[in-house]
């Protein structure tokens, strides 16, 4: 027969078994009762989340009604069409004050000739000479003449860059002739002139000179499409001989529009692709004006447009 002190061992253990079950049966209705209260929590965070979209969806459906109302009513009903007719509206003026600019252009940069500048030549002429013909321009000054001394023709300048006449040193050609080139041998004779001289004078006047700027959207190849102006004409004047630089070229903006610079022509003489980059690079294009200057700079709509 069993021993009592080993059923008393059964029974202990059977406790400590007892025990132990019902602290893992706690432990996990904790833990049940932890999950069941974060499903509970999640699914109040969706619930919330979807009444949030709803009600946010319900607001902006809302939103678009009334804007589509608006839209729709009488006071917006012509809004394209009077978009439409201000647009051409500004198109038109752009045209007309581009035009009134090119006449502006036209009137700045025709020659004109100085008549006081004949005066003055005709108080520096020296005795022992004559002018045979003269040639005026807005930028230049030819003398043609003779002189029955070397020194006189000298004299004659030096008389004329002394009233500012000219505003570079002056080509001089002076060549002696026989004087049966000029008249007969016996009027040199009796006149006791022996050297006769033939001259002839160019200088650069002290005068302005106009630079034109005008810029146009150029069309795509092979489009068709007429080239259009891109604001007025910009004319700009310079002392003859002056260095002249145009600056902030590369781009343009128009009514929110942006350009690039994409090609440029120089008194019609159109630039080449590599003389275009390094003014795109630098910005800016540079050149003397010893006569009038036309510049015509030609853009495409950038890459975005806006």
């Amino acid at each position: 027969m069993p021993s009592l002190g080993s059923n008393k061992d059964v029974v202990k253990r059977d406790m400590n078994f007892f025990a132990e079950f019902t602290a893992n049966a706690a432990k996990m209705t904790r833990l049940l009762g932890y999950g069941v209260v974060a499903g509970v929590i999640v699914v109040l965070a969706i619930v919330a989340i979807i009444v949030y979209l709803v009600i946010r969806n319900a607001i902006v459906s809302a939103t678009i009604n009334e804007l589509k109302n608006t839209l729709a009513s009488e006071e917006y009903a012509g809004l394209e069409v009077r978009a439409s007719q201000l647009q051409q509206e500004l198109n038109d003026k752009n045209n007309y004050y581009y035009v009134l600019s090119q006449m502006r252009e036209q009137v700045d940069m025709t020659d004109a000739v100085a008549v006081k500048l004949t005066d003055k030549l005709a108080e520096c002429i020296p005795s022992d000479t004559y002018v045979e013909n003269y040639l005026i321009n807005q930028t230049s000054f030819q003398i043609d003449g003779y002189s029955f001394s070397y020194y006189s023709v000298l004299n004659l300048v030096n008389m004329l860059n002394s009233s500012d006449v000219f505003a570079a040193p002056v080509a001089i050609t002076i060549n002696r002739v026989a004087p049966n080139s000029v008249g007969s041998v016996d009027d040199f004779i009796n006149n006791g002139i022996n050297n006769y001289y033939s001259y002839k004078i160019e200088g650069q006047l002290t005068s302005d000179v106009y630079v034109s700027v005008s810029r146009y959207i150029k069309p795509a190849q092979d489009s068709g499409a007429a080239i259009t102006s891109l604001g007025a004409i910009e004319t700009e004047s310079y002392s003859a001989g002056e260095t002249y630089v145009i600056e902030d070229i590369a781009t343009y903006s128009q009514s929110g529009v942006n350009y690039n610079l994409v090609g440029i022509t120089v008194n019609n003489g159109a630039l080449l692709v590599d003389q275009v980059n390094a003014a795109v690079a630098n910005n800016r294009i540079e050149g003397q004006a010893n006569a009038n200057v036309t510049i015509q700079l030609y853009y495409s709509v950038a890459e975005g447009g806006q």
